[in-house]
């Protein structure tokens, strides 16, 4: 079965634009909350969410339409705690083990279009859940070798490497779309812009071994009939017709097709109903997170920044001001633990054991050479 055959559909489809397109035109409210979003996925995520709350409410009899969003603003803060209170009460009820995250596009709903509640009232009748969270551990070393040697196409293979070296988010490959002009060379490396052309962007670093497999990939493309140009995306959909432009590669084109890649070359162990001690994506960027900094001691405000995290207090401007080249050699040293091929990574091992062992060397020869013209110009009395 093909990727294609297995993907399930995107949420934003035909008909969700459809929605989201009329909801902005006809309600003020729900235009400047959904507007508040950067990305697509949290647009489509917080809509969707807004949506049940919406249900809820009309089921609680609190509006009359599942699309009176200016009902709710009409609320008192009394009121709106109250219905919140309600709510976190229903979820829970329902059973649902992330009412925090249920919760948060109705909080933004609200602060958007200027009303107040009593927040921590709401938030104190969230009950924590006892339930061990999954997703705690990276890939190993040799699992993602596995993965990436049981690859058969150069895409698959690509897009491991790709984010095995970047640990980035999945979404971020398509929100908004990398394309080829986004690839800046530098060294034997590529450099690259996430989430490029907003205030969340940050540089990101392609390892030698990475810019290997998305050269290939692009060169298989080439081969089989695509026009390459600056614009196209970098991880593209197969397409039959050859010489038309390929479709990105979106996040959930990309969730399902990892879970066919990593089918049998890595071990999860179930920790709660359908929780994992190895999330799917983000095992590869746990692994990233490890390898710089526990095993590199790369620069903590670098880690963070290539981690997409938010920099506390005056960071931030550090944040907006870090150039291509900061980020590539505190990133440098990490290269080596990066690079899943064991046998390069041998190989650059080797290579560096021998040029330390170089550098020892000169600096012997240099000391030596110093030595014996000191006890040369001792030995002539010259002073």
């Amino acid at each position: 079965m093909s990727i294609e055959q297995y993907q399930l559909q995107p949420k934003m489809n035909e008909k969700q634009q459809k929605w989201h397109k009329e909801m902005k035109e006809k309600h003020r409210c729900f235009k400047k909350f959904i507007n508040s979003l950067n990305s697509i996925v949290s647009q489509q995520g917080y809509g969707y969410h807004m949506q049940k709350f919406m249900k809820f409410c009309v089921k609680q009899r609190y509006v009359t339409g599942n699309e009176e969003f200016e009902e709710l603003l009409e609320f008192d803060s009394e009121k709106i705690t109250d219905v919140l209170e309600d709510y976190v009460d229903f979820l829970q009820e329902e059973g649902s083990k992330a009412v925090t995250t249920l919760l948060s596009p109705v909080e933004l709903f609200f602060t958007m279009n200027r009303k107040i509640w009593h927040n921590k009232l709401v938030r104190k009748g969230i009950k924590e859940l006892d339930i061990p969270r999954g997703g705690k551990l990276p890939i190993t070393d040799e699992e993602i070798e596995a993965v990436y040697r049981n690859c058969k196409k150069p895409r698959d293979r690509a897009l491991i490497s790709f984010l095995g070296c970047l640990g980035i988010r999945p979404g971020a490959i398509a929100d908004p779309v990398m394309r080829f002009k986004h690839l800046i060379p530098i060294e034997k490396s590529y450099g690259i812009k996430v989430y490029d052309e907003s205030n969340e962007g940050y540089w990101g670093i392609i390892i030698p071994e990475a810019r290997k497999d998305i050269d290939d990939y692009k060169q298989s493309r080439i081969r089989n009939g695509e026009i390459i140009t600056d614009e196209s995306p970098i991880f593209a959909t197969y397409e039959r017709i050859r010489k038309r432009k390929y479709q990105h590669l979106n996040a959930t084109t990309i969730q399902h097709l990892l879970v066919l890649l990593i089918k049998g070359n890595v071990k999860r162990t179930v920790i709660h109903g359908n929780r994992y001690d190895k999330a799917i994506t983000y095992m590869f960027r746990k692994r990233f997170s490890q390898k710089l900094g526990l095993e590199n001691n790369v620069n903590s405000n670098i880690a963070e920044l290539c981690m997409g995290h938010k920099l506390p207090g005056a960071q931030h401007t550090y944040k907006s001001g870090i150039t291509l080249e900061q980020v590539y050699y505190a990133v440098k040293p990490a290269f080596e633990s990066l690079t899943i091929d064991s046998n390069v990574r041998k190989d650059m091992l080797i290579e560096r054991i021998q040029k330390e062992k170089d550098e020892a060397t000169q600096i012997n020869k240099s000391e030596i050479k110093k030595m014996i013209i000191e006890q040369f110009t001792a030995s002539q009395g010259i002073h």
